[in-house]
């Protein structure tokens, strides 16, 4: 009698409740009847941040703008001071490159992010191989040198050395002109058509070439415009006897006409020597990168650059010892400006690698190589009173004038 209460019980509750189809139909009702609330409207599409701004051309100008500055300036700190023959002028100055190229070095190693550095972990690190090329420091405890990039800096002071018997043999003014333009066309055309990239050159990136080549051109006329002023107080030619150096270098004893001829020949033939070897002196880091053996930031080749700068030139001065019979023509007061000299010059060279990639090499290269003159020509005037004279200043105002018409041309065909 009570199971059948109980289970009659059940079935009046099951009874009572809703079924699962009776709350879906109760739902639909409220939904159709509008008695929820009104849906929110949909959000505006949120528009994707700009694009930042490319600013690597802006930073171009201005590394350009630094190296024309301390490359017209660096000779400044030695110019009171008797350099003799220049050797040892150059190897202290090759010592300060050195030195600042290291300051570099470790100021890369302690601070990774400056040249983009990924992180990493652990003393043998966990980077893949094209990661540890691509950055050059495959743990944490690594500092970079790239043996490849001392080439560069071998061919610089290399051609650094000869410019020294070049002066001797044509003069300063002939001898500037012919290794300066050979310089200037070697590195450009190295940038242009990718003479040492595998063809990869800036010229299909230009906006406008025949800009880029007329703008060459009128670098290359100032250059040889500056060649035409002639200083107010003529310096006096000096050719030490260095026991023997200029016998076996410069032979200057008395020469017949035919001698004469032959020593101008061999002058000229070492100015384009000395620019060749110059306008080179980007050609190893440029070809590590092309072919992706090494560091993809500029500031990771400095170091090696300079190494390879301070060591052949340590090279070429105990050649130069060994010819003087262990008898140097040395000046001790020139010592300290002869490193700031350097330091001077090593601050320019470093923003001319970062302005070749910023720019291209095609652009930046001739820009370079003509500004310096400006700055030089601007010291002579205002510091040194070497310029004066009506025909010096219309010459120096046209040379000036032609180059920074050049520069400009240069710069507007690489375009926006």
């Amino acid at each position: 009698m009570m199971l059948a209460l109980n289970f009659l019980a059940i079935l009046s509750l099951s009874a009572a409740a809703p079924s699962t189809n009776a709350v879906d139909t109760l739902v639909g009702a409220k939904v159709s009847a509008g008695n929820l609330p009104p849906a929110l409207p949909p959000a505006p599409p949120v528009a994707p941040p700009p694009p930042p701004a490319d600013k690597s051309s802006a930073w171009g100008y201005v590394e350009v703008l630094i190296a024309s500055v301390f490359f017209g300036s660096n000779f400044v700190p030695v110019k009171r001071y008797e350099t003799y023959d220049g050797m040892y002028y150059q190897w202290v100055m090759c010592s300060a490159i050195w030195m600042t190229g290291l300051l570099i070095q470790l100021l890369v190693y302690a601070v990774p992010s400056i040249v983009g550095d990924v992180d990493v972990h652990g003393a043998h690190g966990d980077l893949q191989p094209d990661e540890m090329i691509a950055t050059g420091r495959p743990d944490e405890y690594s500092v970079k040198f790239v043996p490849v990039a001392c080439l560069g800096g071998a061919l610089w002071a290399t051609g650094n050395t000869l410019s020294v018997p070049v002066i001797n043999m044509i003069g300063l003014s002939l001898g500037l002109l012919i290794w300066g333009s050979a310089n200037m066309l070697m590195g450009w055309a190295s940038g242009m058509f990718g003479l040492v990239t595998n063809g990869h050159g800036d010229l299909e990136h230009l906006k406008s070439p025949p800009l880029n080549y007329a703008g060459v051109a009128l670098t290359v006329i100032a250059l040889g415009m500056y060649t035409q002023i002639k200083p107010a107080e003529q310096t006096r030619a000096v050719n030490y006897d260095v026991g023997g150096m200029n016998d076996v270098l410069l032979s200057n004893h008395a020469a017949t006409t035919k001698q004469q001829s032959v020593k101008r020949m061999l002058g000229i033939f070492g100015a384009v020597a000395a620019g060749i070897l110059f306008g080179n002196t980007f050609s190893p880091p440029s070809w590590v990168k092309a072919n992706h053996h090494g560091p993809t930031n500029d500031l990771d080749y400095i170091f090696s650059h300079f190494t390879g700068i301070f060591a052949t030139s340590t090279l070429w001065f105990i050649v130069y010892c060994v010819i003087m019979r262990g008898s140097p023509m040395i000046n001790n007061r020139l010592t300290l400006p002869a490193m700031l000299s350097g330091v001077m010059w090593a601050i320019a060279q470093t923003m001319w690698f970062l302005a070749n990639t910023a720019m291209s090499q095609s652009v930046a290269f001739p820009m370079i190589c003509s500004g310096p003159g400006i700055v030089s020509a601007l010291w002579g005037v205002f510091a040194f009173g070497e310029i004066s004279g009506a025909r010096n200043y219309v010459v120096l105002c046209l040379a000036i004038l032609t180059a920074l018409t050049g520069c400009i041309m240069i710069g507007l065909s690489k375009g926006s």
